[in-house]
């Protein structure tokens, strides 16, 4: 079954992919911008975190995959570490709200969005 990408999806995707720089926020290795994945913390379904920036890391194949993916006690380690105790709990928190994301709140995350991609080319 494919996933079906928005709008909002595919500008989050490249936002995060670009944030990194090409590189695997796992490995540290250098794959590019287009052959790294958006790694939901907490999965897609949760629109209270799926476009949050916490919630979401630009991994390799593999790391997504096979470290991630088949390890879920490793993932919950790595995004505790990655984010700190504090910031972790707060994403939780955060997941266990409801959000309903209305026609204006997602034009105005689009437009954010495209902003932070020009934002992190340039860096």
């Amino acid at each position: 079954m494919k996933i079906r990408l928005s709008q909002e999806d595919k500008l989050f995707s490249l936002y995060i992919r670009t944030r990194a720089k090409g590189y695997c926020e796992h490995c540290k290795k250098y794959f590019g911008i287009k052959k790294l994945q958006a790694s939901h913390f907490i999965g897609r379904r949760n629109k209270a975190v799926r476009w949050d920036d916490e919630n979401v890391s630009a991994l390799c194949f593999r790391c997504h995959m096979v470290v991630f993916t088949e390890n879920p006690l490793i993932h919950t380690n790595w995004m505790k570490k990655k984010l700190g105790l504090r910031n972790f709990n707060k994403l939780v928190l955060r997941a266990n709200k409801i959000k309903k994301w209305s026609k204006d709140d997602l034009k105005l995350l689009r437009k954010k969005l495209r902003k932070l991609i020009k934002l992190s080319e340039t860096i």
